[in-house]
């Protein structure tokens, strides 16, 4: 769910950068092709990048001279915080995501229905063939609309005065495929629907559709004049379909303001050439979050942010210089009493006071308290975490948790001691599935 949502986050703040660029820079200019190619281009590209991971293997930091445990401290607080806000929301955030669904599902339904609306419009009426086009005529007043070949006209208005401009400019929307345009856009709207910037962005599109097929007219049609006096009889008349592309549009002001604006200059072009570091500035935010497990990963917290927090999957003391595994799980020689015996936890070994964090979230479950120095586990911490997962650590100096709290992965539960037998300052570290021992290692 997590990811879907991430998704969506991407997917809008692309688009909504998209549309901000188009307009403070590209809007008022006259190549009306090349903004249709970027208008297109950014839906695209905010649609399929969140999909696209990039490797940031590269990026990283020393952690012995960019970190200090301070900040470490710092960060793995920032965590804590985030992720006990994150669970404490989860039911709402679900109940949202319902909502959420269920409103797609509403305008999942209202483009079929604009679809349905078509299709019926076709059956209902008569057709004629025109090279590659379908012209259909509508009995009652209304402006023309295109969808894909199939060109919808009045009946009355076929064969009158401005008829073959009408036409022309509805065979300029079919002939360039806008249709493509506008259904892709009303497809990502469906999962957009919250974002205002869509909505623009379809106004932005349609207007470009108007301003292409305006000057396909007008590069055979001298009388602009007349043509503009043309579009100005069509606003009265109706029968609005969102899937098409209608010869009537609510901004037909814009479009005769553009009729008769000089073309833009070719140093306006310099322009273009932004586009390419706004691209490259989306696919880094993008790569963000890939950046930052590659530094946490290498500060010492040897887990990837998007790894599952409810299961063990973090090294529980922080690599220094001095922090190694010094008894492994499995028969050993017991260093103490010199006998042969399986070991179900591996020894970390690391300087006195060194904190010990949860392996993932969970919660406390024992919190030793009356132990005896120098014998068993001495003093022990055990969590039970999700899927029967549950970890102990023992040989601590201390602790920074109580019995029934609940703690998140990257936590300071406790310090690296030497509290029961031992030979020295370590941690005794164990992972239990469903009540039994396995490898820990395996779940670093």
């Amino acid at each position: 769910m997590s990811s879907f949502i991430n998704y969506i986050i991407e997917s809008t703040i692309s688009i909504s950068v998209f549309f901000i660029f188009y307009e403070l820079f590209l809007k008022r200019d006259t190549w009306f092709r090349f903004n249709r190619y970027y208008l297109l281009f950014g839906l695209i590209f905010s649609f399929v990048i969140p999909f696209i991971g990039f490797s940031a293997s590269g990026v990283g930091v020393d952690s012995q001279n960019q970190f200090q445990f301070n900040e470490l401290i710092q960060m793995g607080s920032y965590v804590k915080s985030f992720e006990q806000n994150t669970l404490n929301k989860l039911p709402q955030i679900n109940y949202y995501m319902l909502i959420y669904l269920v409103i797609c599902g509403l305008f999942l339904v209202r483009l079929f229905v604009q679809f349905i609306k078509i299709y019926k419009t076709i059956l209902a009426n008569e057709i004629i063939h025109y090279k590659k086009f379908k012209i259909v005529f509508i009995q009652k007043e209304s402006a023309p609309f295109s969808f894909f070949n199939y060109i919808f006209i009045s009946k009355d208005d076929y064969g009158s005065i401005g008829s073959n401009e009408l036409l022309l400019h509805e065979f300029v929307h079919a002939r360039q495929k806008h249709s493509f345009d506008v259904i892709f856009l009303e497809l990502l709207l469906v999962l957009q629907w919250f974002n205002p910037f869509i909505y623009r962005y379809r106004l932005a599109f349609k207007e470009v559709h108007e301003y292409l097929a305006d000057r396909g007219v007008l590069v055979k049609q001298t009388d602009r004049t007349a043509y503009q006096k043309l579009i100005l009889d069509q606003i009265e008349k109706g029968f609005q379909i969102n899937l098409a592309s209608h010869f009537n549009y609510s901004l037909t002001k814009n479009r005769i303001k553009m009729m008769t604006r000089i073309n833009s200059s070719k140093k306006a072009y310099v322009k273009i050439l932004f586009v390419l570091p706004l691209v490259l500035v989306l696919l880094s935010a993008f790569t963000i979050e890939t950046a930052k497990e590659s530094v946490v990963e290498k500060s010492g917290f040897n887990f990837m942010i998007d790894q599952s927090t409810k299961v063990p999957s973090l090294f529980p003391v922080k690599k220094i210089e001095g922090v190694k595994i010094s008894s492994g799980f499995g028969m050993r020689m017991h260093p103490i009493k010199k006998e042969k015996m399986m070991h179900n936890a591996v020894d970390i070994k690391a300087p006195q006071g060194t904190p010990v964090y949860a392996a993932a979230d969970g919660m406390v479950r024992k919190v030793k308290q009356n132990h005896k120095e120098g014998t068993g586990y001495g003093r022990y911490i055990i969590i039970d975490h999700e899927e029967g997962f549950s970890t102990l650590y023992a040989q601590l100096a201390g602790y920074n948790v109580k019995e029934g709290e609940e703690v998140n992965k990257g936590e300071i539960i406790g310090y690296v001691g030497s509290s029961g037998m031992s030979t020295g300052s370590h941690l005794h570290y164990e992972v239990m599935k469903d009540g039994e021992n396995v490898n820990p290692e395996k779940y670093f």
